[in-house]
């Protein structure tokens, strides 16, 4: 029994290691990364009043036309993409990819347009360097707005 635990042990361990060294091995990760507020509400931040995140809306990253990934933003409106860095660039997404909220604005308080989608261009902003083997380039949308 006590040979059939360490052989379980040794397992687990080793199926740990593997994820792990794989992502110390990445060392490059591109995540776009924001909140989406409802339109007629993003002016008013400063002062804390009127804000209102539009929370579990889909939003898609588009790159020339093509939808490569999308998610859900979570009930602060926050979202988060990670880009496979093999086969994008970094001025490539800036120059050819866009974030487009495709769920329906009315979903958002008036004075919320009743029709349209939201869209955004990105921009870079940095990169985050995390322990020794890994660095995360930053891009965030320059700002939504309304398509009709």
């Amino acid at each position: 029994m006590a040979m059939k635990l360490a052989l379980f042990v040794s397992l687990m361990v080793a199926a740990l290691a593997v994820p792990i060294s794989g992502a110390q091995r990445m060392g490059y990760l591109i995540e776009i990364h924001g909140i989406v507020y409802c339109p007629g509400n993003s002016n008013t931040n400063v002062s804390g009043t009127n804000i209102v995140a539009f929370s579990i809306a889909e939003i898609h990253v588009v790159c020339d036309g093509k939808v490569i990934d999308y998610a859900y933003t979570d009930g602060d409106g926050g979202f988060l993409f990670a880009v496979d860095y093999q086969r994008y660039t970094i001025p490539e997404i800036l120059k050819t990819c866009k974030l487009v909220v495709i769920s329906a604005l009315t979903a958002c308080p008036k004075p919320s347009p009743s029709t349209g989608h939201l869209e955004s261009n990105l921009k870079y902003i940095g990169d985050t360097t995390v322990g020794r083997n890994l660095k995360i380039s930053n891009i965030v949308p320059v700002g939504f707005h309304v398509v009709p």
